[in-house]
Parts: C-alpha cells; structure tokens; sequence
C-alpha cells in the first residue's frame, strides 16, 4: 500500500512540475511578445528619424520624443523582466530559451531589414 501511494505521489509531483514549466514557458513567451513589440516600435521610429528631413527641425523634435519615450518603455519592461526572473535570467538554458522565444516574436515585425529578418528567422529555429 505504502509503496502504491508512493508512486501515486511521484506521478502527482512529476505532473504538477511539468504543468508548472509549461505555463513557465507561456509566461516568458508573453513577457518576450511584448518585449519584441517594444523593440519593433524603436526600430520603427529610428527609420523614421533616419529618413526625416534634417531641416524640419519640428518633425525631427517629435521623433526624437518618440523615441526616447519607447527607450523609457523598454527601460521599464527591463526592469520589470529583471525583477519577475532575476537569478534564471542569468542560466544558458534560460537565455537560449528566451533568446529563441525572441527571434520568434520578432519576425513579427514588419520594419525589418531583410538582413535582420534572416538572421532572426535562424536564431529561431
């Protein structure tokens, strides 16, 4: 008996612990979704500000704003993906996990160059 309620325990602890690294995984593809939608829009607006006429000097101001309040946004969500993972984010497997799960969310990105857009389509397979 002792040793069927054994296996029953083992088998209830190896699901919950697969379950519990799935929905891992989901939040840290939803943490990285919204990291690449962020670094989307910065390099949406620095090909805006790099094609900007120099000599409209108020066009080149807003720009400029908008891009430093997308650096501010990332800054946030840094800080917060440092707060919410903090010593996992410093492990290999964590990094390639995310890694990965970022050159996925990337291609989701319509302003990218050809170039970046190869090189993220091979970072994520």
């Amino acid at each position: 008996m002792r040793i069927r309620a054994f296996l029953y325990f083992i088998l209830l602890a190896g699901i919950l612990g697969t379950s519990g690294c799935n929905s891992e995984d989901k939040e840290l593809k939803k943490d990285t979704v919204e990291i690449a939608a962020v670094m989307c829009k910065s390099l949406e607006a620095m090909k805006n500000l790099k094609s900007a006429d120099p000599a409209d000097s108020a066009m080149v101001g807003k720009l400029q704003g908008d891009y430093k309040n997308i650096q501010d946004e990332m800054m946030i969500l840094y800080q917060k993906f440092k707060t919410k993972y903090g010593e996992k984010a410093s492990s290999k497997e964590f990094n390639e996990k995310f890694r990965k799960y970022l050159n996925a969310a990337m291609l989701d990105c319509k302003t990218l160059s050809k170039e970046d857009r190869e090189a993220f389509e091979k970072g994520s397979k």
